[in-house]
């Protein structure tokens, strides 16, 4: 009976997954305005019932979304804070939905990034605050990375700003 569970909450996981991805590909060439739920179902291959036994909304995707990239960005981190900067900014630079929201959703782009008192936003913090050892230098690279949701860097440009922002700050 075990085994059954353990598939079933593998089967469930990968459902998740699917999901998630075929979101962020459509927020990649679509944005969030034009995301429907069942394009979502469609995309991912998965039952539009599984879906709703998934996620209650699009908004619920969404947030399962951006808490899944955040965790994923604070696993790959590296301890060095000098890497760990150039490795935020490189990954938010490049990112795919982030892009197609800087094209398609400015304004719910934006909105998303008003600090908040999200748990998101308190994970994000926490996070820095630990890596950088202080609220303040969490607090200038934080808003340093939220700019460059809005305006990307090359990654030259990350390595070279991550370097000057902890010599001139951190």
């Amino acid at each position: 009976m075990a085994h059954l569970y353990a598939l079933q909450g593998a089967t469930a996981s990968r459902s998740e997954a699917a999901l998630l991805t075929a979101t962020k590909e459509i927020i990649s060439t679509q944005g969030i305005k034009n995301l429907a739920m069942i394009d979502i179902a469609d995309i991912s291959q998965v039952s539009r019932a599984t879906l709703y036994n998934h996620f209650r909304d699009k908004d619920a995707v969404l947030y399962s979304l951006l808490s899944r990239e955040v965790i994923n960005l604070f696993k790959g981190a590296p301890s060095n804070p000098a890497d760990l900067l150039e490795y935020f900014s490189c990954a938010i630079s490049a990112d795919s939905a982030l892009a197609g929201m800087r094209s398609h959703d400015p304004a719910i782009l934006t909105t998303m990034l008003l600090r908040s008192d999200d748990k998101i936003w308190h994970a994000i913090d926490a996070f820095f605050i630990n890596a950088l050892g202080s609220e303040v230098k969490a607090g200038i690279a934080i808003s340093w990375l939220v700019g460059q949701v809005l305006q990307p860097l090359t990654p030259n440009q990350s390595k070279a700003q991550a370097a000057q922002l902890l010599h001139a700050y951190l």
